[in-house]
């Protein structure tokens, strides 16, 4: 990481976001911004609340791009790009979003991204399980993935929000000088479908 000051991405601001349209009662949760840092991530911030609306118009086969441009994707069929939902939320790159809900949430995938080296992402992984597990969630491994073609890490948490038991799988990739954190959220009754359209949506997943 270089010596001057710049935003560190935050764990827990990612876990936080991945509940952003996971409600069944028709809200969403945005996380406030993590602290700006040079050395440190921010803890996980509360969340609040907002009103739900429809996700982008994205039809199914359709290239989504980051905000920053930097990537494409193709989200799985029903799923429509939802990054507005996010705009509260520091450093948001990418929303995607399910049309279809299990046990009151829907699917989402949410991918943040800002400037950092492999030691800083280690780090971030590192404190977001600390921040997880604190929080009185439980953390385990994540399976293996690649986010175009670079090797991800990351980590499982699973917990109830809201009255709906959700698992999130969050995952790190650091690619030309940039940090990528992706978190994969699901009701945990179809935490195993939602990988598989994971592991679809990565396949297509091409730098740019």
């Amino acid at each position: 990481m270089t010596a001057l000051p710049t935003r560190v991405l935050s764990v827990g601001a990612l876990t936080c976001a991945l509940v952003l349209t996971g409600c069944s009662k028709g809200t969403t949760e945005t996380a406030a911004p993590p602290a700006a840092s040079s050395t440190t991530a921010s803890a996980a911030p509360s969340t609040t609340p907002s009103t739900t609306g429809t996700g982008g118009a994205t039809a199914d086969g359709d290239e989504v791009r980051g905000r920053a441009g930097s990537y494409t994707v193709v989200p799985p069929e029903g799923w429509a790009e939802a990054t507005s939902k996010a705009d509260g939320v520091a450093d948001i790159d990418l929303v995607l979003l399910s049309s279809k809900k299990v046990d009151g949430f829907a699917n989402n995938l949410v991918v943040l991204k800002t400037a950092g080296d492999r030691s800083v992402l280690d780090g971030e992984l590192a404190k977001g399980k600390e921040q997880m597990s604190a929080a009185g969630r439980t953390v385990a491994p994540a399976p293996a993935v690649t986010v175009g073609g670079v090797a991800a890490e990351g980590f499982t948490t699973t917990f109830e929000q809201q009255g709906v038991k959700v698992t999130a799988r969050s995952f790190g990739v650091q690619r030309d000088g940039s940090i990528y954190l992706l978190t994969l959220s699901s009701s945990q009754g179809d935490a195993d479908h939602a990988m598989d359209e994971l592991e679809e949506l990565l396949s297509s997943w091409t730098w740019s």
